[in-house]
């Protein structure tokens, strides 16, 4: 068996490659080099679909690590350029670039890349970008066929299929994410995706850093009544925020589910779980008067820079929110759920900003 390093971006593009490669006499080891790819959960995302399914197979898998910095600085410039134009060719010399250095130094004679698989992607930046990687040492060769041929697309889709691989809808960057045109339902899924892979140390490293802006902001230091939320655990964490803040003498009242809609109830310090989901909620009469509550902290699948929201699906906070007109609406949401922009419709309430 010949080996080849193959520089793999995601698991879509790889199966129907690898599994080519080894029908036909190739072992291919799988280099993972995609600084490119924007939020780092996305990153993770692809990263562990990949290594898990090189796994499976027996095959081994090198992990270049994450360092977007770099690659922001290596594209500075372009970042206004079309999709398959300046910005991708220079994107795509780096990473093949690192994927010829492992190669020379680790007894590769020839490498590819998955890249090539791509609908994203254009044959002949690809080629460029990898022989000119290959010239920079002596005696590697890039491997230029074009993946797509040969009944390779039509294979690729259908592995997609039978491994249930997630199947991303744009290239990787946060430039490319501008094209993106995802309906509500697909961007649920790839959200929800995105935070499974977050640890519990990162969820409370970023909620504590969303606090901390939020407690600069005048409109949180001016608020005497606020109506937050009590986490889940997909989302921004609340329940330390709201303690610290409710001891130093700020009333937060959180929402309680009723059938199908959301009621507001005061916050003493005491909660019950939840009759439909289960989620704490204090245990008291409702708060008819919502007068003083200046500040919502509202919680959401994703949010765009325009204030969009983005919910569950169910619909409570939109027709929450109309019953609190005077107050300023702060949308709370980790990074990975912050987009371009957030499929809405008619009914999707507005925040004024969002955290």
């Amino acid at each position: 068996m010949e080996k080849v390093l193959l520089h793999t971006c995601c698991a879509p593009c790889s199966g129907a490659i690898i599994e080519w490669m080894m029908q036909n006499g190739y072992t291919p080891t799988i280099y993972y080099c995609n600084p490119n790819i924007y939020p780092f959960e996305e990153y993770m995302v692809r990263k562990e679909e990949c290594s898990q399914y090189a796994r499976s197979l027996g095959l081994e898998i090198v992990d270049a690590d994450y360092d977007h910095s770099a690659w922001q600085c290596c594209i500075a410039g372009l970042e206004g350029e079309p999709e398959r134009g300046k910005r991708c060719l220079e994107c795509f010399k780096m990473r093949l670039l690192s994927a010829a250095r492992y190669a020379s130094e680790h007894g590769f004679s020839t490498f590819t890349s998955t890249l090539d698989s791509s609908r994203w992607k254009r044959h002949d930046q690809i080629v460029e970008a990898g022989q000119w990687a290959a010239a920079q040492f002596p005696g590697l060769t890039f491997w230029d066929r074009n993946w797509r041929q040969g009944g390779l697309q039509e294979r690729r889709s259908q592995i997609i299929k039978e491994q249930d691989f997630y199947n991303q809808r744009y290239c990787g960057c946060e430039y490319s994410m501008q094209a993106m045109h995802d309906d509500k339902k697909q961007t649920r899924q790839r959200i929800k995706k995105l935070i499974s892979v977050m640890t519990p140390e990162q969820k409370a490293a970023q909620s504590a850093a969303i606090w901390e802006r939020l407690e600069q902001n005048e409109a949180f230091i001016n608020a005497t009544d606020i109506l937050a939320y009590w986490s889940m655990d997909d989302e921004v964490q609340t329940p330390a925020f709201i303690d610290r803040w409710t001891a130093a003498g700020k009333r937060f009242y959180l929402p309680s589910i009723q059938g199908d809609d959301l009621i507001v109830k005061l916050y003493d310090g005491m909660l019950r779980p939840g009759e439909q989901f289960g989620i704490p909620e204090p245990d008291g009469e409702q708060v008819h008067d919502l007068s003083p509550i200046t500040l919502v902290l509202v919680p959401g699948r994703a949010f765009d820079a325009q204030g969009n929201r983005m919910g569950r699906g169910r619909g409570f906070y939109d027709r929450l929110l109309p019953q609190l007109p005077h107050a300023l609406k702060a949308g709370v949401c980790f990074d990975c759920q912050k987009l371009p922009a957030v499929p809405v419709d008619e009914n999707d309430i507005k925040m004024d900003f969002v955290i």
